[in-house]
């Protein structure tokens, strides 16, 4: 099984751009332990772990890590509403979710201000500390709103049903993220129901665009693209999830090698870009990450599946480099993974596997194992074609 030292060695050696020979060579040690480490399938004495920090310039982080403290020590979450509680709420609002999961058929509106600023804490710490280490407590979150909704009657229904059906598409987005595919679509199938019950199109449009996403990684170019088609259609949604859906027929039509297709939509998707950036007050709060630099990173994205093409190459680089990377971990691991992928595809062997090779360690920070397939997926064509060129070797060794 994997281990949080191993976790931290990958990252380590990815942000230095160190093979597992290498750092053999520095340490000194056998290859093959290095391997294990990084596998997960051995754990570093405390003398091996010190020597592992000071190769790596880690500051001591390596050695806490193959030493964690008892498990007297460590602290366990509660279940419920209170799984992940030491996120940034109150001492009120804790109280009220408490008592909320102890009298699920009381609830009331100031019980439902707590969940959303919770929800919020949540959506925050995604955005700093990745997808992987906030799964678990957004899950147990959620079961304890859904004990929530099944109960929840007259004025206050509406208003738990809106947070409800926010945090079930932030668990499609978290489960998306790593890669549990089946889970995504269980929980953007519970946000469905929720939003159809309350009339939200926008919310409607959200979760046909997080399917349409979901096809993407799945290779289903048909599939992108009939999704977002539907996530389009309803105009009373917000400009920017249509914005957003476009992009993604974009991305489809991409995908399926129609170059004319993709440009058509990516200018559709320019345009409601530019009618939600005149009127920010009309954005709702949960949508704060569509900024005019994310449909940027997004127009990158589309370009470099046609990035065989020397203009959509020049195209997707000038995007995807210029596009602002931001605070959230998920985007700057997206942003270089994308990046990595347009180099390779215009077969750039040595900016690939640069890119590559950084991008490895923003995407294991970010928890992101879709990310992570698709830098495997971008190596994997490397190797095809360059079986016998050193860079991809060395990047195949990072990545392994």
């Amino acid at each position: 099984m994997d281990s949080s030292f191993a976790q931290a060695l990958r990252a380590l050696m990815a942000e230095r751009g160190i093979s597992g020979r290498r750092l053999a060579q520095v340490v000194p040690c056998d290859n093959s332990l290095i391997c294990r480490y990084r596998s997960g399938k051995q754990a570093p004495s405390a003398k091996m772990a010190r020597l592992l920090d000071e190769a790596l310039g880690a500051d001591g982080k390596l050695a806490v890590l193959a030493n964690p403290a008892p498990p007297s020590r460590r602290r366990v979450l509660a279940g419920g509403l209170l799984a992940g509680s030491l996120l940034a709420v109150g001492p009120e609002a804790r109280e009220l979710l408490a008592w909320a999961d102890r009298h699920p058929p009381r609830i009331d509106g100031a019980v439902v201000d707590s969940l959303a600023e919770l929800l919020t804490a949540q959506r925050r710490a995604d955005d700093t500390l990745g997808s992987a280490a906030m799964l678990e407590s957004a899950l147990a979150q959620l079961a304890g709103v859904e004990n929530l909704v099944r109960q929840a009657h007259g004025p206050v229904r509406p208003a738990l049903l809106d947070i409800a059906q926010q945090w079930a598409q932030f668990a499609g987005w978290l489960s998306r993220n790593t890669a549990d595919f089946a889970g995504a679509q269980a929980h953007i199938g519970r946000a469905l129901g929720w939003a159809e019950e309350l009339g939200d199109r926008t919310m409607i449009s959200t979760l046909l665009e997080n399917k349409s996403e979901i096809a993407v990684y799945c290779g289903e170019a048909g599939a992108v693209i009939g999704l977002a088609q539907a996530a389009q259609r309803d105009r009373r949604a917000a400009a920017g999830q249509r914005a957003l859906a476009a992009e993604f027929e974009a991305r489809g039509h991409a995908m399926a090698g129609d170059a004319v297709a993709a440009d058509r939509k990516l200018g559709e998707a320019q345009d409601l870009a530019g009618a939600l950036a005149g009127r920010p007050q009309a954005q709702r709060p949960w949508l704060y990450w569509l900024t005019p630099e994310f449909f940027q990173n997004e127009a990158g994205r589309v370009c470099a599946h046609l990035a065989a093409d020397p203009r959509w190459h020049d195209r997707a680089i000038t995007l995807l480099d210029t596009a602002d990377k931001g605070s959230q971990v998920w985007v700057s691991a997206g942003n270089l993974t994308w990046l990595a992928f347009a180099h390779s595809q215009a077969d750039e062997v040595e900016q690939a596997c640069a890119v590559a090779m950084q991008a490895s360690g923003a995407v294991r920070v970010a928890g992101s194992v879709r990310m992570a397939r698709l830098l495997a997926q971008t190596c994997a064509g490397l190797q095809a074609r360059h079986p016998a060129d050193p860079r991809v070797a060395e990047l195949a060794d990072a990545l392994a």
